[in-house]
């Protein structure tokens, strides 16, 4: 009995055959390549074999939207028009919240930094927002010790007093952040 023989290789197709095999499609492909719904028919002809070769395509999962509770309404500490207003604030004031103050009544505490590069740099603003803000005004926050370190910041608290007491009973956030950098610059000319 003879043993089974491997079975040769098909023999070798000329490369003008091979071009002729493709050219069908190839002509197919340029006499609708201007057409609008192109690939789309292309897509469609396709996608099936490129997904049985490849696998699905990779997309992230789809997480519907996540519905707001009533609870969580409550919890929000920040009122919207104080978020509306550091909002709209001028860049050179950075607003950031208090990590060492966390009310349960509503008010919020603000650090508030001047980044102005014709001003030195002086100690942060404290601001204590009430919970019915703007009804009610803002409160600064005095830590007097922080402005005792020079003349200079004596100066500007001294400025910043007499300023405060001119404002009138009701006013923004934005009036006391602007009264502080008057007082630095006024401290400035003064020291000038």
């Amino acid at each position: 009995m003879p043993l089974s023989q491997p079975t040769p290789p098909p023999p070798a197709v000329p490369p003008t055959k091979q071009q002729y095999l493709c050219q069908p499609l190839l002509d197919a492909v340029l006499a609708n390549i201007r057409s609008p719904v192109f690939n789309h028919s292309l897509y469609r002809t396709f996608m099936p074999a490129m997904t049985a070769i490849h696998g699905p395509p990779i997309t992230a999962p789809i997480t519907p939207p996540r519905k707001r509770k009533y609870e969580e309404d409550e919890r929000q500490t920040i009122p919207n028009v104080l978020q509306g207003e550091v909002a709209r604030l001028n860049p050179k004031f950075l607003v950031n919240l208090d990590p060492s103050h966390c009310s349960n009544n509503g008010t919020v505490h603000l650090i508030c930094k001047l980044d102005d590069k014709n001003l030195p740099n002086v100690p942060p603003l404290q601001l204590s927002v009430p919970a019915d803000y703007p009804d009610q005004s803002p409160l600064w926050i005095d830590n007097r010790q922080q402005y005792e370190a020079n003349p200079f910041l004596q100066s500007v608290y001294r400025y910043m007093m007499s300023k405060l007491l001119q404002l009138p009973d009701k006013h923004s956030v934005t009036a006391l952040l602007h009264t502080w950098a008057q007082s630095i610059r006024q401290a400035c000319l003064s020291a000038a």
